[in-house]
């Protein structure tokens, strides 16, 4: 299962209930401020609708996130998309000054919160460190994957994603943990 190998090297820096819970947040929100200012790079001009960086950087990782499991990639569709429409409404309505002073404090929030995460929770690293496509582009899609599975939804892949760290032999314990 590819969603399951993929999932297993973000996972194995995401163990931890309050550190994932952290990143549940923590990556909307850098995903959230990252479309805002990429809706202020005007590309290309479609029959009145305005292409921005932010649409073609949605449309290719939406893509490549469809190539690891539709139903996740569905939901990640729904919330990122809506994020990014939010933020190209918003973006209308800033001036650049704003945006880019929203996104620098939010992005400080965001990602000093999961090193923080990381670093009080988790006792590692982030996997920003070893992998800056997982942690980036690949993120938004296993915090979707990390809801589904605190909700009891989609338990085969859950496991298959468990087996796969064990295998690898990156399976914490956490039970005993605070």
């Amino acid at each position: 299962m590819k969603f399951a190998k993929e999932m297993a090297f973000y996972s194995a820096y995401h163990q931890e209930k309050r550190n994932v819970w952290i990143h549940v947040l923590g990556v909307p929100t850098i995903t959230f401020t990252l479309f805002l200012v990429l809706n202020r790079l005007e590309l290309v001009n479609v029959l009145g609708y305005t292409v921005t960086a932010a649409t073609v950087f949605g449309i290719v990782v939406l893509a490549y996130y469809f190539t690891l499991d539709f139903i996740f990639a569905a939901a990640t569709t729904v919330v990122f998309g809506s994020l990014m429409f939010l933020a190209q409404y918003i973006t209308l309505s800033l001036t650049a000054t704003t945006a880019w002073s929203i996104f620098a404090v939010a992005q400080l929030i965001g990602w000093g919160a999961q090193f923080y995460g990381h670093f009080i929770f988790e006792k590692s690293r982030p996997a920003l460190f070893d992998n800056l496509f997982q942690a980036v582009v690949s993120a938004p899609i296993f915090v979707i994957a990390d809801v589904f599975f605190e909700l009891g939804l989609r338990k085969d892949v859950q496991e298959a994603v468990r087996k796969e760290l064990a295998a690898q032999g990156k399976l914490k314990d956490f039970s005993t943990a605070h």
